[in-house]
């Protein structure tokens, strides 16, 4: 009969072993045992039972007096339903360890025997593990706020004790009854899951290999490392064998053919990269990136899309930041289109809002950080830049119009604001899409269209510009009493500042992906503001 330790570690850091004894010798039942262990637990400390640390220790004692101690899982139709939903935790992005799973198989095996301590060992462990799978998908692993002090989005509450709500579904409808309710039903979050298991599997089977990039691979050349590069993407599963059967037939493995260069050249469209089919320093970076790295960085977009995609109706909007790139969802994605994202320097922040109107003909007040860094020099150098580019100058104080020559633009704080009016050279273009937020953040149209042909779009102060702004505007007014294409031509031809409050708003969420699904291809970026590596270390604790 197997014995287990129950090792209980106090805040003093001293650790008391107990041995419990065979079955065979222990007095009491199941019940007992459940009561003595959790007797053993003192509030505040960390809790080990075996090799499994419950972090959840302090719901469980609630948990099990509500229902008098009795298993919630062992020998009962949830015991098997725990496994299914842990397994599925783990295809959503979460480790095995997350959820003591490895461990809790083990107890499993031993809870067979008989043997009251075992039983009671094993269910603890696994209400330990419900609890953390509930959690971790409902509010996500990592706290965005700890990380993240510009964090603005408010986790969901739970409107009723989780115990009860647990025990109600165990000896009801059941666990997996529980788990439907919880997890997210959108599809670009489970278009991350199943991408995500085709990673893995490709890492089970050793990843890929490191293609040579001592030279520079120009369409035409012929060199050995142009064999490693086509098993590189046959391993990856983006280029069929078929594609590559002439040359391979030919005997000229070394070719960097016709047939090789267009799969380059879709590599490098899904890595945000110029899609000439030459291969140089980026494109080589983005094929040594291991397989285990874009396992992660799947993870951490299914982690980021627990935080903001709870409770969404099925139309909304969605800005991938690091992917510079717009999508409006109706169910299904109808429509696309290129972005500028912040730099490195003004990032967007990550947040969940609400579009609720829109804005034609805009002006646009020049935010006191950009004032000062940018326009203020410019003015300084060519007081001529004012009435060239549009912009009035009101007091900061009240607003009041001010005559640019009285200004001291010499002045570290001028005093003054400025305020482009509508127009072509308008910052903001021709359109904004508003949700009042704390970080004066919107979408907009851009008198810069030239930068939507960039490969790399964090360019911009924070806000996010579209590079079909009329199209979306019409996308969300479609079906709106009073509105018409008549109507929008003639609000631009004004001139004039017009605001259309949108019937109903918008969901419109910001995240930031790095990996993520589109058309039924795996994209991937590089980490424009390097904000992967301290969540994936929480994600990985």
């Amino acid at each position: 009969m197997k014995i287990l330790n129950l090792i209980v570690n106090f805040g003093a850091g001293l650790a008391l072993g107990l041995l419990l004894l065979p079955a065979s010798l222990a007095a009491g039942t199941v019940e007992d045992e459940i009561k003595r262990l959790l007797s053993s637990f003192k509030p505040g400390d960390v809790e080990r039972l075996g090799d499994a640390k419950l972090d959840t220790a302090v719901m469980m004692p609630r948990f099990y007096e509500k229902r008098g101690h009795t298993t919630g899982w062992y020998g009962t139709g949830n015991e098997e339903q725990l496994f299914i939903e842990l397994n599925r935790g783990v295809y959503q992005g979460f480790r095995p360890t997350d959820f003591n799973l490895p461990l809790l198989y083990e107890l499993q095996e031993a809870a067979k025997g008989g043997a009251p301590s075992d039983i009671a060992a094993f269910d603890l462990v696994a209400t330990d593990a419900a609890i953390k799978l509930i959690h971790h998908m409902f509010f996500g692993k990592v706290d965005p706020s700890k990380l993240d002090s510009s964090w603005n989005f408010s986790r969901p509450i739970i409107q009723r004790e989780p115990s009860e709500v647990l025990n109600k579904f165990l000896d009801g409808q059941g666990f997996s009854a529980l788990m439907a309710r919880i997890n997210l039903d959108v599809a670009q979050y489970w278009q991350l899951a199943n991408a995500l298991k085709t990673y893995r599997d490709i890492e089970r089977r050793g990843g890929w290999a490191h293609v040579p990039d001592g030279t520079v691979l120009k369409p035409g050349v012929s060199d050995p490392a142009v064999t490693v590069l086509r098993e590189r993407l046959l391993s990856e599963g983006v280029a069929q064998e078929t594609a590559f059967q002439t040359t391979v037939t030919m005997g000229n493995k070394d070719a960097y053919d016709d047939a090789l260069v267009e799969a380059v050249k879709a590599f490098q469209t899904r890595h945000g990269l110029e899609a000439d089919g030459v291969i140089g320093k980026r494109t080589f970076e983005s094929l040594n990136r291991t397989a285990s790295e874009r396992v992660d960085q799947l993870r951490l977009s299914l982690e980021r899309a627990r935080w903001l995609m709870r409770d969404l109706a099925n139309d909304f909007v969605l800005v991938n930041i690091a992917g510079a790139r717009t999508y409006f969802i109706k169910g299904a994605t109808v429509w696309t289109t290129r972005s500028v994202t912040g730099s490195a320097y003004r990032k967007t922040p990550v947040f969940r809002d609400d579009i609720q109107y829109i804005e034609f003909n805009p002006t646009w007040t020049v935010p006191n950080s950009i004032f000062r860094t940018d326009k203020l020099p410019r003015i300084r150098e060519n007081p001529g830049y004012l009435i060239r580019n549009n912009y009035t100058v009101v007091r900061s104080s009240d607003r009041t119009p001010v005559n640019p020559s009285s200004v001291n633009w010499a002045s570290e704080n001028p005093g003054v604001t400025l305020v482009q009016q509508p127009g072509p050279s308008n910052a903001l273009g021709r359109v904004k899409f508003m949700f009042p937020n704390e970080h004066a953040v919107y979408l907009h149209d851009t008198n810069q269209k030239d930068l939507f042909d960039r490969n790399e779009r964090n360019l911009s102060s924070g806000c996010v510009r579209l590079e079909h702004p009329f199209e979306f505007a019409s996308l969300l007014l479609e079906g709106q009493p009073g509105w018409s294409s008549e109507r929008l031509d003639a609000i631009l031809e004004s001139g004039k500042t017009t605001r259309i409050d949108l019937e109903k708003p918008i969901p419109v969420l910001l995240t930031y992906w790095t990996a993520w699904v589109e058309d039924g291809k795996v994209h991937f970026r590089e980490d424009p503001y390097e904000r992967d590596a301290p969540i994936l270390e929480v994600l990985n604790r």
